[in-house]
């Protein structure tokens, strides 16, 4: 790494993990969530701190834990988790020019994009701060979900019973980030909050119509090309 690299790396970080810090936070809860229904089903401790390591994906993970439990073989599990993150294609090639050089650092940075990261970041923030605001949120995912798993692990288990859905309060942690990203958009282009909102409602629509065409599974991949679609061309 050069000089100049390394000083732009420091420079940054401390602004970077300031804008990082309320994301990570958000993204704790959810993470613990999946770590104590994760030790529930018998993962270990190591299972779930790999699967965050290499998977990296909130909404994929709790899809493959029923899944998994179920005997689902492994090309489904593939599936449904590639139909569930092919929302990343476009968000990656959209933010592809602010990974810093270098083939490692250029493909670590790529492996922590997540959607908490995208609405973080900047057009023109520097790949320094790009890495800095991915490392604080992938490692903080890792980090909670290993710990909830543990929590789960020292708890009796007569405290949370099975009766007791754990996955609901998360599905609530996602959609109020979802509503925040929307929020700090909106709040960038001011004079287009209405057509933004407009376009957002025929996403959602458009979504909820191939769910009861092609079902809660298969319906991923085509409303992730047709979202995307309309919103690039709107150039939002």
């Amino acid at each position: 790494m050069e000089v100049g690299q390394k000083l732009e790396l420091l420079d940054s970080s401390p602004s970077a993990l300031r804008r990082a810090a309320p994301a990570a936070l958000a993204i704790i809860p959810v993470s613990m969530l999946f770590g104590m229904l994760a030790q529930r089903a018998d993962w270990s401790l190591l299972e779930v701190a790999l699967v965050g390591l290499l998977g990296f994906t909130g909404s994929g993970q709790f899809a493959a834990l029923p899944l998994a439990q179920s005997g689902a073989g492994f090309f489904t599990l593939l599936l449904v988790t590639a139909s569930i993150n092919s929302r990343y294609l476009p968000i990656a090639f959209t933010s592809s020019s602010r990974l810093p050089r270098g083939f490692l650092r250029k493909a670590g940075t790529a492996h922590m994009l997540g959607d908490e990261a995208y609405a973080t970041e900047h057009e023109r923030d520097a790949p320094g701060t790009v890495l800095a605001i991915r490392a604080t949120i992938f490692l903080t995912w890792v980090v909670a979900g290993v710990l909830g798993a543990l929590l789960s692990k020292l708890l009796p288990a007569e405290w949370i019973g099975n009766e007791v859905n754990l996955g609901y309060p998360a599905s609530v942690v996602l959609m109020f980030l979802s509503l925040v990203q929307l929020r700090a958009r909106l709040n960038v282009i001011r004079e287009r909050q209405l057509g933004v909102l407009l376009l957002s409602a025929v996403c959602v629509v458009l979504a909820l119509l191939l769910i009861n065409v092609l079902g809660s599974v298969y319906f991923w991949i085509p409303s992730v090309l047709i979202a995307t679609a309309v919103l690039t061309r709107a150039k939002l």
